[in-house]
C-alpha cells in the first residue's frame, strides 16, 4: 500500500469517528511518534482499547478501510470492509459514511 494512502487512510491505525473529544482531550503529537498529527480533533484509541470494547461486547461498528483483498485475508472479527480510495469520488464516499449509524461508536482502522 503506497505511503500516501496510508497517511490519507489514518496516521494512527484506530480512530473514533462517532465522538470527537474534548478540547483538553486531543492527543498531542508525541503521543504518536512525535509526527504531524492528521484531524488532532478526532478521538483515538488503542488497539488494547478496541479489544476491551469487543471483549465486553461494546455497541461498536469496526470499519477496516483498507482494499477488499487485504480484508479478506485477516480483519479484526466483526468489521465491516468500507475500502478508503483517496482517488475515489468524494461525494460517494461521503455517502456511505453517512449510512453508518449516528447512535453507535464507529471505530475506523487500517493497520
Amino acid at each position: 500500500m503506497k505511503t500516501s494512502v496510508l497517511t490519507n487512510c489514518l496516521l494512527v491505525s484506530l480512530v473514533i469517528l462517532s465522538r470527537v473529544a474534548a478540547a483538553d482531550d486531543v492527543p498531542s503529537s508525541e503521543d504518536y511518534g512525535g509526527g504531524v498529527l492528521a484531524h488532532p480533533e478526532v478521538g483515538r484509541i488503542s488497539s488494547e482499547e478496541l479489544k476491551q470494547l469487543l471483549d465486553e461486547d461494546t455497541d461498536i461498528v469496526v470499519v477496516d478501510s483498507r482494499d477488499g483483498l487485504s480484508y479478506d485475508y485477516g480483519h479484526v472479527e466483526g468489521a465491516i470492509n468500507i475500502y478508503y480510495d483517496p482517488t475515489g469520488d468524494p461525494s460517494i464516499r461521503a455517502l456511505t459514511l453517512v449510512a453508518l449509524p449516528s447512535d453507535k461508536l464507529v471505530v475506523f482502522y487500517c493497520p
